[in-house]
């Protein structure tokens, strides 16, 4: 019987997606052996009047930002190191909101045009003043001292490092139980074991979520308390989607592995 050739398509996809998640994973581990050097650089800017450097990094939600000023006409020369969270989003009270300058485009004025099938594109923009526009949400930052900001940078890296190879993992299994389907008797042990490890693996993901974010992953806004704003709840929507998928994976696994034992007892039957 001639193999579906949307299974096939899907074989290629999980190929392509190992490779992606290999050579990620590699420049991972040197991104993580030049860390130091890369995030807070030592930069010999001696001599210069004026300029402005920044490097961020941000891997599952956290943001760690290095940057560094020079103004010297108003005697300027910092150096900061800071820590944000997508996982630290606050609510501000309207009265102490920021308020941002906008502008309006005017669509019927603007125009735009391309060249060469889209490759150089030009687009002209006529805007009108408008009045500012509040910010209601704000992520605060948490200034670091560099030892404390390196450690708290590689452990992010780490950490991006581990959900790669996981990732390959889940995605190598997978990939064997689709190839598997692609063989005239697909009713086998093997490929009910490999579904089972992938249900398994998007099973405990949540679970490996919530051991990061309570016991790993520095809660540096613990002891800080905010005056006229309030925390907005990240919500439990993807571990849910992760459990959830799971499951689903489970009961067809679960499902599988009867057809096989079935299959087996017609064969001894005949």
């Amino acid at each position: 019987m001639k193999s579906p050739f949307s299974i096939k398509i899907v074989v290629w996809a999980c190929n392509i997606t190992l490779v992606i998640l290999a050579l990620s994973f590699l420049f991972g581990l040197f991104y993580f052996a030049k860390l130091p050097s890369l995030i807070a650089p030592n930069i010999d800017l001696e001599g210069v009047a004026k300029t402005s450097y920044r490097v961020s990094q941000s891997f599952l939600g956290d943001n760690y930002k290095y940057e560094r000023v020079i103004d010297v006409e108003d005697g300027v020369d910092e150096e900061n190191y800071y820590f944000t969270s997508l996982d630290n989003v606050y609510r501000v009270s309207f009265s102490d909101s920021l308020t941002l300058k906008a502008s309006k485009v005017n669509q019927e004025l603007s125009s735009s045009e391309s060249s060469y099938f889209g490759l150089i594109q030009g687009r002209t923009i006529v805007a009108e003043s408008t009045n500012g526009v509040p910010v209601r949400y704000a992520v605060p930052a948490v200034s670091l001292e560099k030892e404390v900001f390196v450690s708290y940078a590689r452990t992010n890296s780490l950490s991006m490092l581990l959900v790669i190879l996981y990732g390959i993992v889940f995605i190598w299994y997978l990939r064997k139980f689709i190839a598997g389907l692609l063989t005239p008797g697909f009713f086998t042990r093997n490929n009910a074991f490999y579904l089972k490890i992938t249900a398994w693996m998007a099973i405990a993901a949540p679970f490996f979520m919530w051991l990061w974010t309570s016991l790993i992953r520095p809660d540096l806004f613990a002891d800080l308390r905010f005056e006229n704003a309030s925390a907005v709840s990240s919500g439990l929507s993807q571990p849910l989607i992760m459990l959830l998928f799971g499951l689903v994976l489970l009961a067809i696994a679960w499902s599988f592995d009867q057809g096989v034992k079935l299959q087996k007892e017609q064969e001894l039957t005949i």
